[in-house]
């Protein structure tokens, strides 16, 4: 995630400084932002001299001192671990300019407890990105109770720069928007799966070619809207009784992560995967959303016009 994000802001023109642990991790790093641009490239959405220059503005460190230093934003992705996200931001108060905002790039830990560990919690919010970000436009911009209304206007700009989707979430829940309507679609699944109603192909199958394709032009709410709100509330008042209400993960999913399948980097998950099919899929996955991007930003086009 931080080397696709650093790529964005880098192709946006901005000056970056990647921070990790190791060489070898920036390495890394370097290399999966390549491979990013090269898709960009391939689709046509970048121009290789663009696609150069940006990666000229990218400066590797693994000094955070050296990172932080005059800097006048800084974006933090590292694991969703709350304890260390504290640490650092303690860190990054003490090492940036005063002035400087500060955002986390987590997926549905309180931006509310990350602010608190620093002296300017009014100049912390989040910034949630989903993978890959270079190819999914939404940006959820997450409101602590604490953030300024300036800051949260600030990081709205800042998505809006580096051409993403974002959206205000004005409250600091676990999850924040996206990932609570992600994983109430994945508990169900999950139920669907335990309970032998079908297999995982065809529950993948009954969302991608029904439900989701039409969630990449049109939410939940504007679907009902569509099929009608008297449709949908005689379906809810029958439906809704018999959908899981499971308060925890279920055993499903504790058994495949117990024997060590832990999904495509393991090997296996609710699929197989050998090397040679998992970059197939990739490849596969990142053709599909640029051709639906393109799409998208097509339509978006003819509507403004």
């Amino acid at each position: 995630m931080g080397s696709g994000i650093a790529g964005m802001f880098a192709r946006a023109g901005c000056h970056v400084r990647l921070v990790d642990l190791s060489d070898a991790l920036l390495d890394r790093a370097i290399a999966r932002l390549r491979l990013g641009q090269e898709a960009l490239v391939e689709a046509g959405l970048l121009l290789p001299r663009d696609a150069h220059l940006s990666m000229e503005r990218v400066i590797t460190t693994t000094d955070l001192a050296e990172a932080c230093d005059g800097s006048d934003f800084l974006l933090e992705a590292v694991t969703e671990d709350l304890a260390l996200k504290q640490e650092l931001f303690a860190a990054f108060d003490g090492l940036c300019p005063r002035e400087t905002v500060l955002a986390t790039n987590t997926s549905g830990l309180s931006v509310t407890a990350i602010a608190r560990a620093t002296g300017r919690p009014d100049r912390v919010g989040g910034m949630h990105f989903w993978n890959p970000p270079h190819l999914v436009p939404l940006v959820e911009v997450i409101r602590a109770d604490t953030t300024s209304d300036d800051t949260a206007e600030r990081l709205k700009a800042v998505a809006l720069r580096l051409n993403r989707k974002p959206i205000m979430v004005r409250r600091d829940i676990p999850g924040f928007v996206g990932n609570r309507l992600q994983f109430a679609v994945m508990r169900e699944a999950l139920h669907l799966l335990r309970e032998g109603v079908a297999s995982a192909e065809d529950i993948d199958t009954a969302m991608t070619a029904g439900p989701g394709l039409r969630y990449s032009f049109m939410g939940p709410l504007r679907t009902a809207d569509l099929g009608g709100l008297d449709v949908f509330r005689a379906i809810s008042s029958y439906l809704f009784a018999s959908l899981s209400v499971d308060r925890e993960a279920p055993e499903t999913l504790h058994a495949l992560v117990e024997a060590g399948k832990l999904g495509a980097k393991s090997g296996s998950g609710f699929y197989r995967y050998s090397d040679a099919d998992l970059g197939r899929f990739i490849r596969r996955r990142d053709r599909i959303l640029l051709k639906l991007t393109e799409v998208l930003e097509a339509e978006e086009d003819v509507k403004d016009g």
